[in-house]
């Protein structure tokens, strides 16, 4: 590659060479997703999509000398079967590797395409936002355990450390704003899009007409605030989202799911997507400036018919209520104005205090009791949260928060949630064993 808007980082690059990556990105995953169809797309000439082998693809450009591969997926044996079945098709040798983003699931598989005289390129924000995420390590790894639903390890942030599925290595060319090269005779543009993570890039190959456009595109409501992780820049997310209109392709080729063909087709199914993520930012705004409460705005903020019908602004993995929450946080500070909140007491004093002006313990079941007979799930939760904060053993009280939590997990559509209210049917079971 010989360009100048690529640039070599040395220091940064060593930075990244240190970190540890995370076990998955875990957020488009539920235990259910696990069972897929592994299968090798024709996105374009050319142009392949390995789906269905891992959370994510691993996506190749045959030009006319060497292979460019498009992320990795996050699991070395999950690469190495995708690029098993691809060398079928191919067996060019691979000369670049491109990250279109530090998530886990995009990078954990570049060993098995990698080899003497391979570069791997990132925008330059990566090893920043590898460090930040290596700071939080034990708590992330709880954090995929939750959203996977799989069992915490017995030595939280060791299981990271020589883990024989980490195929991560560090990118070679590191680059600002934009990286243009030719390879083979297929020229690739690679453009910072901030949304998704703050490195994001997408990849654009003009004679092809064919778009990469990483995690800013897959078939649902996106996640535009993670309930377990920091938020999202919501409104970059939209600016890439409309940069990437005015290129004109005809194949979408992303890195969830599978491909997309059609210059309309393609433009509407954009359009849409961002129009639903700035609904939801402005509708925030607005309830905000109109001195709206939190609660208030939740009531209030909805995607529009013409929105919320489209398969692929399902709630499935963000959810719209979550993304209000977070849009609210960013530009709020923590108090909501009630003075109630600005020093409330411990939560056990407070408890118990509730318990005592509400007639004891078996009281508080009996409501909870009523609660589960109405299908009142969520008021049982914060019932028997009361009542287990001052005795934690409380038999009755465990047994309908277990049967409002598994309530809530099966009639949960969104993966993330699903998984939530799992992992604390888990943990709550678990503690019940271990106190009896």
């Amino acid at each position: 590659m010989e360009d100048v808007s690529c640039r070599k980082c040395g220091n940064l690059l060593k930075l990244l060479a240190m970190t540890k990556q995370p076990t998955t990105r875990a957020e488009l995953v539920d235990s259910r997703a696990r069972k897929r169809s592994p299968t090798l797309i024709k996105a374009a000439e050319r142009i392949y999509c390995g789906t269905g082998y891992s959370v994510s693809n691993a996506l190749y450009v045959i030009t006319g000398k060497s292979v460019v591969v498009i992320d990795t997926t996050e699991s070395l044996s999950a690469a190495q079967a995708s690029y098993s079945d691809f060398r079928k098709i191919s067996a060019l040798p691979v000369s670049y590797i491109i990250y279109t983003h530090f998530h886990g699931d995009h990078i954990r598989g570049a060993k098995a395409f990698h080899g003497p005289g391979v570069k791997i390129i990132a925008q330059d924000r990566m090893p920043k936002e590898l460090a930040r995420n290596n700071m939080l390590l034990p708590y992330r790894e709880r954090v995929n355990a939750i959203q996977l639903g799989t069992p915490l390890p017995a030595n939280p942030g060791g299981s990271l450390l020589n883990d024989p599925e980490d195929g991560y290595v560090p990118p070679d060319i590191l680059f600002d704003e934009e990286c243009r090269f030719e390879e083979g005779g297929t020229h690739f543009e690679l453009y910072h899009t901030a949304g998704e993570s703050a490195d994001h890039v997408m990849v654009w190959l003009p004679g092809e007409k064919t778009l990469f456009p990483g995690d800013l595109f897959y078939r649902c409501f996106p996640m535009l605030s993670n309930p377990l992780k920091a938020d999202r820049c919501v409104l970059s997310w939209v600016d890439s989202l409309e940069r990437m209109r005015k290129l004109g392709s005809e194949h979408l080729v992303p890195s969830h799911g599978p491909p997309m063909q059609g210059a309309s087709e393609i433009d509407a199914t954009l359009a849409n997507y961002a129009k639903a993520i700035r609904h939801v930012h402005d509708e925030t705004v607005k309830g905000i400036n109109e001195k709206l409460s939190l609660a208030e705005i939740l009531r209030r903020v909805r995607l529009p018919e013409e929105l919320a019908s489209l398969p692929y602004l399902q709630e499935r993995y963000g959810m719209v209520r979550w993304a209000v929450q977070g849009i609210f946080r960013q530009y709020t500070g923590w108090l909501d104005f009630a003075p109630v909140h600005l020093n409330p007491c411990p939560r056990r004093k407070f408890a118990r205090a509730l318990l005592e002006a509400g007639g004891g313990a078996a009281a508080f079941v009996a409501r909870a009791k009523r609660g589960i007979e109405a299908g009142e799930n969520q008021i049982v939760l914060e019932l028997t949260d009361v009542i287990l904060e001052i005795h934690p053993r409380h038999p009755r009280a465990t047994a309908l928060r277990l049967k409002a939590l598994t309530r809530l997990n099966e009639s949960a559509a969104n993966a993330l949630e699903r998984n939530i209210y799992r992992a604390a049917v888990r943990e709550l079971r678990q503690r019940s064993t271990n106190q009896s």
